[in-house]
């Protein structure tokens, strides 16, 4: 328990609620006694528990506290269990006693139940522990008490074992070992309790060092699950960095080195203030509210904060909406500013538990290292400040300096100075950020590559970055309700400088040619500014876009950037999605798509910047949203854009590496095809093939279509890790073929993340999907690749019905947890269609924005079909809650749409696409 029990049964409202529980548990409880069959009995409990669940319900509505909800539920099942046990004792059958005596057996509370900490749809953890003796008989009872308990409908997670037995699996399974620094008896013998913490007490001192490790171990394996950052757009509200356990975490690290178990316990040792006391414990009690709302609004064990679940939890709590602002929004905003406080003080108290002092050690009294400056020191990884937050307050400029010294030595900042910061906030007034000094110090900051974002992130933990960059705090815990990011822009942008520290560090030799991009910069600190106030304009309706570059423009302003500088930075900021959107929804073959292009750019150093700014942004979207594919896409056209902006012999540079690729392939087959075959190959097909397919990938198609004979298809499966799958299909071209395998993939519930179609001059098609399951939103799992292939064969040989089968799978099987989401936005989007006879020297360009939903690839690509037009290459792409589909065509003489048959091209993919159950779900 975070709180402990004398402060818990302090409060009124405990006293009150509990002394009804006991009531209602004295008249209906004790009756099981009189019961003669265990069904009797466990039907007794359902009523006792049914009543007491919906007396905690009106509670938790009006006003109860999440921590005293979490404890009177856990009271109610006390009761429950002490009662189960009782019964068992009696045999439960006709009243006979089974001849167990008491003290054989001890039922103990452990984890959360142990902790007093239930949610309506937790599970009960507990250990049976029994003597060594009489065994036989100490586990008839735990049958019969766990049927009762079972019968009842409570979930439960049990273990019978000694104390010895408990000692020795606590010590290789740290998660029971945690789960026992939470016990409590619920019945049976408490001596074999009191043995039981006496061993424990006695394991922690001896090996606290393995326990630590073991707590890092457990933290880095659940961040790994559940998310490492507290501003994921579904956090989990038990598991993900800032939930609940990191309290939990904190607190078992605490009792390890100081045997704390509370926070007043923390608090009357001095390991915390006041201050801090009360924040936690408003943070943690905040955060247990939100778990029992999700529970009973959802009517199970729900700890995931999904977006469908959010605006009903909004409205739980009585959050209304603004202009510009969701309720779901607020709440959410409210929930990160909690979970992060909660995710601080857990690391702050991991921290000060094993940091030195902040007392200034000896050497710091002898001169000091002209590198630093008093009062601030160095040691074991960490910058101490010698002083207190007076003295920032005082001389505000020392708040910068903090930063930039903490960068240069690569420390963490100590908590002493951490709390020193975030306590002088108020001195970053409008005369500092004003400043021509303190501007100068932030951008030497972010002139220091490789090292910006941590230092960003440190000044953001602390308050310091939206109190300097107010536009900033605008956009900070502010949630992102689509279906594309993964966390909210403020931890989205932070990501993405991340990413560019990453990428100046890396030693990875496919990314060589952006290190290389990066070094060339002129002025890293532009590019960093860029990346940190790419998405400034949001959170205030739609046109982010012209008015973030608006806002940037006052941000240069205000730190003094000379003319040209700025210009740099607005630029960015205005074009940070031009080139993702170039690069994967055009044809790059097309000369005028890259010389457009360029002439946005205007020169090779802003169009670096452009590159590097894109690939942190994608970086920073989420797990999986970079792909090499994207990443061969984006280098494609920033080498077009780049020969055109400096004038070099493009043709020439084009015809050298068409050598290159040509040797790379032929190397890559081995020998297995003669260079002749190669040759063929790769004079069948459009440039572009060339430009977006790895050499080893065209080797591995080459092999395909040498084994495709009289086969209907052949297919080649290649996982991304595990965020996506790549598939490559291999077919002799037919009118409707892409629509057939898009519409199989998607009534096997895949997603098509993206896709390149190319079709050989022989009529050999090679398409290659970028896919990943709709349900996981992971990589399609090895099992399923044989029974698509079984149904891809059927679909390419004309044998099945393949809209049939879509709508089949949408109706009864479609995920359906984002379905309320994915209905609001496409109330608010209408498809559009737009057909260019203009972007393309030989097809017609045909540009589908609508919102996403099962199938839509083979929807749209079935309406061409049916109006006779060849699909020469498709863009597939999905953004947010969108898709952004490009598809370039020819009639069916092989020539471009005439206008009259460009403008029924659009009123057929308008009508097909606004068709009553056109879109159910974000899916493709």
């Amino acid at each position: 328990m975070v709180i402990s029990e004398a402060e818990f049964s302090r409060t009124r409202p405990a006293r009150t609620h509990r002394n009804k529980v006991l009531a209602h548990a004295a008249t209906r409880l004790a009756a099981c006694e009189r019961l003669s069959h265990a069904s009797e009995i466990s039907e007794l409990f359902r009523a006792f528990l049914k009543t007491e669940e919906r007396r905690l319900k009106i509670a938790l509505r009006l006003g109860a506290s999440g921590c005293q909800t979490a404890a009177a539920r856990s009271f109610v099942l006390d009761l429950v269990a002490d009662a189960a046990f009782r019964a068992g004792m009696l045999g439960g059958e006709g009243g006979q006693s089974a001849g167990v005596a008491v003290e054989a057996c001890a039922m103990v509370a452990v984890g959360g139940y142990g902790r007093a900490e239930l949610a309506p749809f937790s599970d009960l953890d507990i250990l049976f522990l029994h003597a060594g003796r009489r065994t036989a008989q100490a586990r008839q009872l735990v049958e019969r008490v766990l049927r009762l308990l079972w019968d009842a409908g409570l979930t439960i997670g049990h273990s019978f074992r000694s104390v010895s037995e408990s000692v020795a699996a606590a010590r290789t399974d740290p998660h029971f070992q945690t789960s026992l620094l939470g016990t409590r008896l619920l019945a049976g013998n408490g001596a074999l309790l009191d043995s039981l913490h006496a061993a424990l007490e006695r394991e922690r001192r001896k090996h606290a060092d393995y326990f630590l490790t073991a707590l890092r171990y457990e933290r880095d394996e659940r961040y790994a699950k559940f998310g490492a950052s507290v501003c994921l757009q579904e956090p989990n509200v038990k598991e993900s960095a800032g939930g609940l356990r990191d309290m939990h975490a904190a607190l078992w690290t605490a009792h390890v080195k100081a045997g704390c178990r509370t926070l007043e316990e923390l608090r009357a040792l001095g390991l915390i203030n006041e201050a801090e006391q009360k924040s936690a414990g408003r943070a943690y009690d905040f955060l247990w509210r939100v778990r029992h709302a999700a529970h009973i609004l959802t009517g199970r064990k729900t700890d995931r904060l999904a977006l469908d679940l959010q605006p009903a939890l909004a409205q739980e709590f009585g959050y209304e909406s603004e202009p510009h602002l969701l309720a779901s929004e607020k709440f959410m905003r409210d929930y990160y500013r909690r979970a992060r406080e909660l995710h601080l003080f857990s690391e702050s108290l991991v921290a000060r538990t094993s940091e030195p002092s902040e007392r200034p050690p000896r050497w710091f009294l002898r001169p000091r290292a002209a590198s630093f400056a008093e009062p601030f020191s160095v040691s074991d990884g960490r910058l101490h400040f010698h002083a207190d937050a007076q003295t920032l307050r005082k001389n505000p400029l020392l708040i910068m300096d903090a930063f930039a010294l903490a960068q240069a030595a690569d420390a963490a900042l100590s908590h002493g100075l951490r709390d020193a910061l975030s306590r002088s906030i108020a001195a970053v007034d409008r005369d500092f950020r004003d400043s021509a000094e303190v501007a100068n110090s932030f951008l030497k900051i972010l002139r220091r590559r490789g090292r910006v974002g941590r230092t960003l992130r440190m000044m953001h933990e602390v308050g310091f970055l939206g109190r300097y960059l107010p536009e900033f705090a605008r956009i900070s815990l502010l949630i992102q309700h689509d279906l594309y990011h993964h966390y909210t822009i403020d931890e989205h942008t932070l990501k993405a400088v991340e990413a560019l520290d990453e990428l100046h560090n890396t030693t990875d030799r496919q990314r060589a040619h952006l290190r290389t991009a990066f070094d060339e910069t002129e002025d890293p600190a532009l590019l960093y500014l860029s990346v940190l106030l790419h998405d400034i304009g949001k959170g205030r309706g739609s046109g982010h876009i012209p008015r973030g570059a608006r806002i940037a423009e006052r941000i240069c302003r205000r730190l003094q950037l000379g003319a040209e500088a700025a210009r740099k930075v607005v630029l960015l900021v205005n074009l940070h999605v031009a080139m993702a959107h170039t690069a994967l929804r055009r044809d790059l073959s097309e000369p005028r798509v890259s010389s457009d292009f360029a002439a946005q750019t205007g020169s090779p150093d802003a169009l670096n910047m452009l590159l590097l700014l894109t690939y942190a942004d994608l970086h920073g979207v989420g797990p999986g949203v970079w792909s090499d594919w994207k990443g061969a896409l984006l280098w494609e056209l920033y080498q077009r854009a780049r020969a055109a902006l400096t004038g070099h012999d493009a043709p020439a540079d084009a015809m050298q590496e068409m050598a290159r690729y040509r040797e790379r392939v032929v190397a890559a087959l081995a020998g297995k095809l003669p260079p002749s075959e190669v040759e063929r190959h790769l004079a069948l097909l459009p440039e572009r093939y060339r430009r977006t397919t790895q050499p080893e990938a065209a080797a591995a198609h080459l092999r395909l279509i040498e084994q495709l004979g009289t086969c209907a298809f052949k297919s080649l499966w290649r996982r991304h890790g595990s965020a996506s799958t790549e598939l490559t299909v291999c077919a002799r071209d037919r009118q409707g073929l892409f629509a057939d395998i898009a519409g199989t993939l998607a009534a096997h519930g895949i997603e098509i993340l993206s896709a390149e179609v190319n079709t050989r001059e022989d009529g050999v098609a090679v398409d290659a999907f970028m896919l990943r399951g709709a349900a996981t939103h992971q990589a399609v799992e090895e099992y399923r690749y044989a029974p698509i292939e079984r149904a891809l064969a059927a679909a390419i040989a004309g044998e099945s019905d393949v809209a049939a089968l879509v709508e089949r799978w949408r109706t009864n099987n479609a995920p359906r947890r984002r379905s309320a989401l994915a209905h609001a936005r496409r109330r608010r989007l209408l498809p559009r269609v737009a057909c260019d006879n203009d972007a393309s020297a030989s097809t017609t360009m045909i540009e589908v924005h609508a919102a996403d939903e099962p199938g839509l690839a083979h929807k749209i690509a079935s309406a061409l079909v049916s109006l006779r037009l060849d699909i020469v290459c498709a863009k597939i792409a999905t953004e947010k809650s969108d898709a952004l589909d490009v598809f370039y065509v020819t009639d069916a003489d092989g020539r471009k749409l005439s206008e009259p048959l460009m403008r029924e091209a659009e009123a057929a993919l308008a009508e097909k696409l606004s068709a009553p159950g056109s879109a159910a779900r974000a899916t493709h």
